[in-house]
């Protein structure tokens, strides 16, 4: 498995196992609870290995406000990012496939909960 689909991965079980385990720890899930901020921060590390690999194989020299932007407004600096390592065409493709693995972040989150739910009934 390739380091970019792995980390992608990654991402898409910390979304799931997070509200999961918290549900069945808590019975109920918030989202600036311990579980919520340690999720964050480790989704954080990983979306920054994504894209730090995703620089490499495009040959991107990103600056420090495209880094630290990914960090702190990924949902704004991704977008940017995609346009200039791929052009507008594949860049809006990019764009909507990003987006689409963020209504499945979601989702999963959705799923964790609820599955973590039946742990505690």
């Amino acid at each position: 498995m390739k380091a970019k689909t792995l980390a992608l991965v990654l991402l898409a079980v910390l979304s799931f196992a997070s509200p999961l385990i918290e549900m069945a720890a808590t019975g109920h899930v918030e989202t600036l609870s311990a579980y919520g901020l340690v999720e964050t921060a480790m989704s954080l590390v990983v979306l920054f290995w994504w894209y730090h690999l995703d620089k490499a194989e495009h040959d991107y020299a990103a600056g420090r406000l495209m880094n630290a932007g990914v960090l702190v407004m990924a949902i704004i600096a991704l977008p940017v990012y995609f346009v200039r390592t791929r052009g507008w065409r594949r860049g809006a493709t990019t764009i909507a496939l990003a987006a689409a693995f963020l209504l499945l972040t979601f989702l999963l989150g959705e799923a964790g909960e609820w599955l973590g739910g039946r742990f505690v009934a």
